[in-house]
């Protein structure tokens, strides 16, 4: 008589059930409250911050610019949904219900960052306005920008041990040296960031994008890590975003001297025809040079 075929999981030591069965229906609820969680940040995003239907701007209208932007709100939300859904379990219903509180807070973190993107990095402009009526694919980049930055500050901060507020004073003191950091960079620019932005320029855009993101990068490592105490968390903030900075600014000129050796990046990015392709060098080399820095920090 011929061997009885056994299903392999049944061949597992311990109780299948309890092994297998319960954690994945768990991780499916998660999941599901996930994706609530992304369909709630869509219709807070579309109602209170944009004051638009969003189906109607994106599939009727063909809005790329509110494309760009809420593409990049929702990817935001996801990365920093990243730090309530991973990580060790606390408990079935504990977990439901961290999950709800950071992933709800995430949200409201990324709609207040879109405010203070508007008010202190483009302040001269609505940038409603710019988005839905005039399909500005620069200051879409931009706001893409900010929003990912801060989905990868908040993913560092709540995978840490500290409780809610200092996880907030942290992500506060974070929001404040990137919105300094992107405006020393309009004032650093041969360029007039706005006055390019507001001719619709989407290669400085897309380069202020790639600056915002290499920028949120570097500062999500030094917010990163268990909370030990305010005065030696904060130095420990300060001096390790600071230098990481200073050593991304130097990383990113090596970068563009390998990659555009004796172009002027401004000079393509502001040319009659903007070059697009000049935007995402630069962009490169701020994202990439800080994935370099986060690598040996």
């Amino acid at each position: 008589m011929g061997a009885q075929f056994v299903p392999f999981i049944w061949k597992v030591e311990g109780n299948p059930l309890e092994n297998y069965v319960l954690p994945f229906a768990q991780s499916i609820v998660y999941l599901l409250e996930g994706f609530t969680l992304l369909w709630i940040a869509k219709v807070l995003y579309g109602t209170l911050f944009r004051r638009v239907d969003l189906r109607h701007e994106l599939f009727e209208n063909n809005n790329h610019a509110l494309s760009v932007s809420t593409c990049g709100y929702l990817i935001a939300i996801c990365i920093a949904l990243g730090g309530a859904l991973s990580g060790p379990s606390t408990g079935w219903i504990s977990d439901l219900t961290g999950i709800a509180v950071y992933g709800l807070l995430s949200i409201i973190i990324m709609l207040v960052a879109g405010y203070l993107c508007e008010k202190i990095l483009l302040p001269h402009f609505d940038n409603t306005k710019e988005i839905i009526q005039d399909h500005n694919m620069g200051t879409a980049f931009v706001e893409a920008g900010l929003h990912i930055a801060n989905g990868l500050i908040v993913l560092a901060i709540f995978q840490g041990s500290g409780s809610l507020v200092s996880g907030l004073v942290f992500w506060v003191l974070a929001q404040v040296l990137l919105l300094v950091a992107g405006r020393l960079y309009e004032g650093v620019t041969p360029h007039n960031v706005h006055t390019e932005l507001e001719r619709d320029n989407a290669a400085v855009g897309l380069a202020f994008c790639g600056v915002l993101i290499g920028f949120g990068n570097i500062i999500s490592v030094a917010v990163a890590g268990d909370f030990v105490g305010w005065q030696e968390g904060i130095q420990a903030f300060l001096i390790e975003a600071l230098f990481g900075l200073a050593v991304l600014l130097l990383i990113k000129k090596i970068t563009v001297f390998l990659l555009a050796s004796g172009v002027s990046l401004s000079d393509e990015q502001t040319e009659e025809k903007p070059n697009l392709g000049a935007g995402l060098v630069e962009a490169l080399g701020y994202i990439g040079g800080s994935m370099l820095v986060i690598w040996v920090l």
